[in-house]
C-alpha cells in the first residue's frame, strides 16, 4: 500500500479556510476509486512552524496515486489549494 501524506500551510492561517480545504477534500474518494483510505486532519496546536491541515491517503500502488492525481476533480481542488496556501509539503512511502 503507498502511503501519500500532503501537509497545507494557509497564507491567512484561518480556521475557516482549514475547514473549506477540508470539505473539498473530501469530495474527492466518492469519485476517484484510486482512493481506498483518506484521512484530513486539523491542525489544533498553533506554532509558527506548523501547517494547518494534513491529508493522509493511500493507494494500491503508485500507478493508482499517479492517475489520482491527473484526475480532474482532483486538478480542480489543487487550483484551490494553490490559491489559498502558501507552502505545501508531501512526502510518500510504502507501508
Amino acid at each position: 500500500m503507498l502511503v501519500h501524506v500532503v501537509m497545507f500551510r494557509f497564507k491567512n492561517r484561518t480556521q475557516e479556510q482549514a475547514e473549506a480545504l477540508k470539505a473539498r477534500l473530501m469530495t474527492l474518494p466518492p469519485v476517484i476509486d484510486q482512493i481506498k483510505s483518506y484521512e484530513i486532519g486539523i491542525n489544533i496546536v498553533e506554532s509558527a512552524r506548523a501547517y494547518d491541515v494534513v491529508l493522509i491517503s493511500k493507494f494500491d500502488d503508485m500507478e493508482s496515486m499517479q492517475e489520482y492525481q491527473v484526475h480532474p476533480d482532483h486538478q480542480a481542488v489543487l487550483a484551490y489549494v494553490r490559491e489559498v496556501t502558501d507552502s505545501i509539503v508531501a512526502a510518500d512511502y510504502y507501508e
